[in-house]
């Protein structure tokens, strides 16, 4: 199927003079700004999981790189000889707990210990995914005109300070103004 820009922007034309007529003729400029609150409301809400979902991953990302060097102290200590793997599993702390104590459970076997390991590599893969989804979605949210938003900012501001970014993607990141899209389409 052909679709032509022109056909686009003339059905775009005309669905926005149907809504202004429509407006117009109810006197609905309430239920327009209603809407606006509303998705307003629905963004922030989302933005708040988001920042939430992120700082929880990167607190698991914490916890999991000290049971990751716990782990591998465990499988030199094995190498030489195993004497010192009871004070390993007790100073390996995260907050004052024992983590490694917690992750490994009562077995210290060396094959164990490996499996234990690769199971916290798949815990930090999937850690990992579920950040980059956010990350994903959040810039979703900044690409949107929503985030023009003097009452979003704030909170895009601290989840933009959570996140990580590589200079060169910062610089591709950037508001859509529809005026201007139209325009470059024309």
């Amino acid at each position: 199927m052909k679709v032509s820009i022109d056909a686009i922007l003339q059905s775009a034309r005309q669905l926005k003079s149907t809504i202004n007529v429509d407006e117009h003729k109810s006197g609905n400029k309430n239920k327009v700004t209603g809407d606006k609150i509303n998705i307003e409301h629905r963004v922030m809400a989302r933005l708040d999981e988001i920042h939430n979902q992120i700082k929880d991953i990167q607190t698991s990302l914490s916890r999991y790189q000290v049971i990751d060097d716990g782990i591998r102290m465990l499988l030199d200590d094995k190498k030489q000889g195993g004497t010192n793997t009871q004070n390993i599993i007790n100073t390996t702390l995260y907050n004052n707990r024992p983590v490694l104590k917690e992750f490994l459970g009562d077995s210290y076997d060396e094959n164990t210990i490996l499996h234990k390991k690769d199971n916290l590599k798949n815990l930090v893969t999937d850690s990992v995914t579920s950040l980059q989804r956010l990350e994903v979605e959040f810039e979703n949210i900044i690409a949107s005109d929503l985030a023009r938003n003097v009452v979003l900012k704030d909170k895009i501001d601290e989840i933009n300070a959570l996140i990580p970014r590589n200079v060169k993607n910062v610089h591709h990141l950037h508001n859509l103004d529809a005026e201007t899209v139209k325009r470059l389409i024309q």
